[in-house]
């Protein structure tokens, strides 16, 4: 117990100080090494709940084996009981089997983040002329490039469907007021890879750059539009006003 709690404390403080990655001209700003602090104290926060699950199903296959041993109890009862304890474990299981594939996903993404940032450096370039190179190249269809973008894409997605799975097997489980905070503290640094998944997506995306484009286009278009209404609109209104001040003095 006091395990978990000083685990759950620690990570609490990793969480406190984990930041989000700041934004300059509408981009987020890629922070390679805030992206694999994060992910690897994720990794770490889903390596602990892997070892607490394996521990807890334990302690049930424990008991249903101690339960089957007894003697002297209703056979109705013990069935009823047992069935509840195997219904448990199965739980456990599956829970365990989400946490470990989650905790391989995010060790991919804590790769792909070293590969990426490796790259940065061996360009010598910043990371953002970095993602701007990488845009254009997968605007021009460059294999490398479109290649590198679907692995984050992949692994990104992969690692929000295993989340959302682990939780709704969170939802037909009894934690401990221990496994639940240590469940919840996992739970917020996961939501904070979602998001910096998000932003080197964006960031890579050529799409998200020619929408982008194309908004402001958009926009220019419908400025422009206006204020050409607008001229219109006062020019009638003088012509209006010319006319009728020649009929009035007539």
């Amino acid at each position: 117990m006091i395990k978990r709690m000083t685990a759950a404390g620690i990570l609490a403080l990793a969480m406190g100080s984990a930041s989000m990655p700041a934004f300059a001209s509408g981009w987020p700003v890629f922070d390679a090494a805030n992206f694999l602090k994060n992910t690897l104290t994720a990794a770490q926060a889903l390596k602990t709940e892997v070892y607490e699950n394996t521990n807890i199903a334990y302690q049930y296959k424990m008991m249903l084996n101690q339960l089957t041993q007894a003697t002297g109890l209703d056979p109705a009862a013990l069935a009823e009981q047992a069935n509840v304890i195997k219904a448990d474990i199965s739980k456990l299981e599956e829970y365990g089997q989400t946490l470990q594939s989650l905790y391989g996903g995010i060790s991919e993404s804590a790769d792909f983040l070293a590969r990426v940032q490796s790259l940065v450096v061996v360009s010598g370039k910043t990371p953002e002329q970095w993602f701007q190179d990488q845009r254009t190249l997968i605007g021009n269809g460059d294999k490398a490039a479109k290649q590198l973008f679907s692995i984050a894409r992949k692994i990104a997605g992969n690692n929000q469907s295993l989340a959302k799975r682990r939780a709704k097997i969170q939802e037909d489980m009894t934690l401990s007021p221990t496994a639940q905070a240590t469940a919840e503290a996992t739970n917020h640094m996961l939501d904070v890879l979602a998001s910096q998944n998000s932003d080197v997506l964006q960031l890579m995306s050529a799409k998200a750059q020619s929408d982008a484009t194309k908004d402001q286009r958009a926009l220019a278009a419908d400025t422009e539009a206006t204020n050409v209404t607008q001229q219109i609109q006062r020019d009638q209104e003088a012509q209006l006003n010319k006319l009728r001040q020649t009929v009035f003095k007539n």
